[in-house]
């Protein structure tokens, strides 16, 4: 089927062409469950073992890589290049798994042939239908003596993944990854998929765009973020920007570590020039850009690490986040990304994978920050460092205690301490709203002079006031107590009335 809209598709290619856009090579993501085989499938077509250096055998970062593959035409043999993104199976990485959909062209859907189909099989599925990236089924792991590729099928079946000859139109070839053994037929159903696609790009476009995959600070090179390019070239001493960071390119490099002037569409590229941190998987635009416009568009505050921070009229709480792998970085920062914020904006100041260092406390003072820290070290002299500025460090090597730890705070925000409350028992002037001569009884707490009070009627409150004048048995006093009784002029925007209650309180804090 692929070869037949292939054919027919030579002639939209052709017009293609003569628009002045040119054939780009796919970006292909591999998807599937833990342990199905994406990264040794990866190897395989590498030639490299990736595999062997990854904790535990399970990928935990998200890395692309451009491979060549020949194709036999009627004429000839031709070289084709393929960009693959190799995304993680394991169920804490799922967001990573979806971003890698969102940027790939095709994708190849892993299933070992001696498993089936898995949550992460059937999650992959989910994205890639939501993201609507076409794709080509590879069922791995033949090679095993308790393969059973019939019920692989069927399991896929179930799942609506309906393959070609067995009444759908999926593409599908099995596969030994481990041995090699139906590699070369899989590359060559991708490439036939990519033509399906006409996948193009304008070499006249006047910007250069693409999707940053990762981004990190690395102490000698400072930040470097790897991206995909999709369109126009992006070219070294170009501005970049994206959504919430800009700067511009000091140095790219491609896959392989080796420094190149451009980067042309489809091509993985390492970048150097960001001012911080841009955000993993926003869009990039880079060429004669004009950085100062980009400055306008948004609030840029300099004290909190020059990131750029929306205009909010909200209470805000700033957080550092420190982790001890890149995965457990992205899930604890997607977590807190995603608490509650009616009335309060969680800014992510930064987040590094690492110990906690003096940088951070610095950062922290300056920001008004607490520092996360999951699953990472904190010397003696970094605590001695946050105890003298005053900055709280929650840890702990169980995410959802410093979820609780975090909401926990966020309630501080929405929570007033109650100082004192009095019940007014008289009304003995209440012509002048900014002179009531009022008697009460002071029913919890304490009640001081010269604070300002909340006015309630009932369980609601009706207004605000100040006291000028407080008096204890017809003598000024600073203070009345629980239960004791006194005179109080009120300053207030309302008239009150017996059997309103004045309330003192601290309102919520920011404060660390």
């Amino acid at each position: 089927m692929l070869q037949q809209q292939a054919s027919k598709n030579e002639i939209v290619t052709q017009n293609t062409e003569l628009s002045g856009l040119i054939p780009r090579s796919p970006v292909v993501v591999i998807m599937g469950h833990v342990d199905h085989g994406k990264t040794t499938l990866l190897d395989t077509i590498r030639k490299t073992n990736v595999a062997a250096r990854e904790a535990g055998g399970i990928t935990q970062s998200t890395g692309a890589y451009e491979i060549l593959h020949k194709v036999q035409d009627d004429f000839a043999t031709k070289t084709r290049k393929i960009t693959f993104i190799d995304t993680p199976g394991h169920e804490a990485f799922s967001n990573m798994r979806s971003r890698g959909a969102t940027v790939a062209d095709l994708a190849i859907l892993i299933v070992a042939a001696d498993d089936g189909v898995k949550p992460q099989t059937k999650e992959s599925i989910q994205t890639l239908e939501e993201t609507k990236t076409p794709f080509v089924v590879a069922i791995n792991k033949i090679d095993k003596p308790n393969a059973d590729i019939e019920k692989t099928i069927n399991d896929l079946m179930q799942n609506g993944v309906y393959l070609e000859g067995r009444g759908g139109n999926i593409s599908w070839q099995n596969i030994s990854a481990k041995f090699g053994q139906g590699i070369d037929e899989l590359l060559d159903l991708v490439l036939l998929a990519a033509e399906v696609e006409n996948l193009t790009y304008s070499p006249a476009s006047e910007f250069a765009e693409g999707i940053i995959l990762e981004a990190k600070r690395d102490n000698q090179r400072g930040v470097t973020a790897s991206a995909i390019v999709k369109n126009g070239v992006l070219k070294a001493g170009d501005y970049i920007a994206t959504k919430t960071m800009r700067g511009k390119i000091k140095l790219l490099e491609n896959f392989k570590g080796e420094k190149i002037q451009e980067a042309l569409p489809s091509s993985p590229v390492l970048i150097l020039g960001f001012d911080d941190l841009p955000i993993v998987g926003e869009i990039f635009k880079a060429g004669l850009l004009d950085i100062e416009k980009i400055r306008s568009d948004q609030k840029v505050d300099c004290k909190k690490n020059c990131l750029l921070i929306p205009a909010s009229d909200k209470k805000s709480l700033n957080i550092i986040i420190k982790a001890d792998v890149f995965g457990s970085l992205e899930a604890l920062s997607q977590i807190i990304k995603n608490l509650p914020q009616e009335n309060l904006a969680i800014n992510v100041v930064d987040e590094k994978i690492g110990d906690i260092n003096d940088n951070d406390i610095k950062l922290a003072v300056s920001t008004n920050s607490i520092v996360v820290s999951f699953k990472t070290n904190i010397s003696k002299s970094v605590e001695n460092m946050a105890s003298l500025n005053n900055v709280k460090i929650i840890s702990s090597e169980i995410i959802y205690e410093l979820i609780k730890a975090i909401t926990d705070r966020i309630e501080k925000f929405y929570t007033s301490t109650v100082i004192g409350e009095l019940e007014i028992l008289a009304v003995f002037n209440g012509q002048k709203k900014e002179e009531q001569v009022i008697g009460g009884k002071v029913l919890n707490g304490s009640i001081k002079n010269r604070v300002q009070v909340k006015i309630l009627r009932g369980d609601v409150l009706i207004g605000t006031g100040k006291i000028t004048n407080l008096q204890k048995a017809r003598q000024d006093v600073s203070e009345v107590k629980t239960n004791e009784e006194c005179g109080i002029m009120l300053d207030s925007d309302i008239l009150t009335q017996k059997g309103d209650v004045l309330r003192n309180e601290i309102p919520p804090t920011e404060t660390k």
